[in-house]
């Protein structure tokens, strides 16, 4: 379980690519708002494995673009630190117009080792620039890992909705498939909602989420989309985050 977790937790949501091809919603229908809160509790079969948060932080300026700016917060509880102990922290800007990355970082200590990550995104030229000014291809439009379930949440689900997208950063790891399976309603420590069953059909495997494996999000059918719910089978057993708790934001505008 040191491995799984470790794994579950740093690529929970980077399987999940955008695709410029997709229509997504307009700047009047956008899913999610400045101040929004999400707070899951991580499991692995019946084990508690600790905790997570996303968060929108605000709508902001970069590089003279209106943007995003979304932050993610990951912790191991203490019976999986005394095997893999695990802390990690991202931020991700994302051009509110244009709905492809600027910035993306991440801080994290694993099992008392340090990897930061830090990219800037040339959308021009098809690259992302690290912190010492070296390039990585990406593909056009490209959407960092962390920015990838905000996009997502964008999409306009209905019954049988399939999408194929095609922008995550990583070239090897397109295209993926995005499908409607059915509406069901689903209790998590948060309450019960009504929400889509979405399937993931990945080209590879991308750490929790497993090619021809059973990947599943569930997403509120209303305007917002939340995740509520993951869920991926891994070995035996599955990975599972629930959401615990709910703060919405609040409509700005950009600085």
């Amino acid at each position: 379980m040191n491995r799984i977790f470790g794994i579950v937790i740093l690529t929970l949501f980077a399987a999940v690519p955008a695709s410029g091809q997709t229509q997504v919603a307009n700047d009047r229908e956008v899913a999610f708002k400045p101040g929004e809160r999400l707070q899951y509790a991580v499991s692995y079969g019946p084990v508690p494995a600790g905790t997570m948060e996303l968060q929108v932080v605000e709508l902001a300026s970069l590089g003279n673009r209106p943007a995003y700016h979304f932050a993610s917060e990951v912790e191991s509880n203490r019976a999986v630190s005394y095997v893999y102990e695990i802390e990690s922290r991202e931020e991700a800007w994302l051009d509110a117009d244009r709905l492809h990355s600027l910035k993306y970082l991440r801080d994290s200590v694993e099992k008392g080792k340090e990897r930061d990550r830090s990219y800037t995104f040339d959308q021009q030229r098809n690259i992302r620039l690290d912190d010492e000014g070296k390039p990585r291809p990406t593909s056009p439009n490209a959407v960092d890992q962390l920015s990838m379930i905000y996009y997502l949440r964008l999409l306009p689900f209905d019954q049988g909705s399939r999408f194929t997208l095609r922008n995550q950063a990583d070239p090897d790891d397109n295209p993926l498939t995005v499908r409607v399976l059915k509406r069901e309603r689903v209790k998590v420590p948060a309450g019960t909602f009504d929400t889509w069953v979405v399937e993931l059909g990945l080209q590879t495997d991308s750490g929790v989420f497993k090619k021809g494996g059973d990947n599943r999000l569930w997403l509120t059918a209303d305007s917002r989309h939340l995740p509520v719910k993951i869920s991926s089978k891994i070995g035996l057993g599955n990975f599972v985050a629930e959401l615990v708790e709910y703060e919405p934001g609040v409509a700005v505008t950009a600085r």
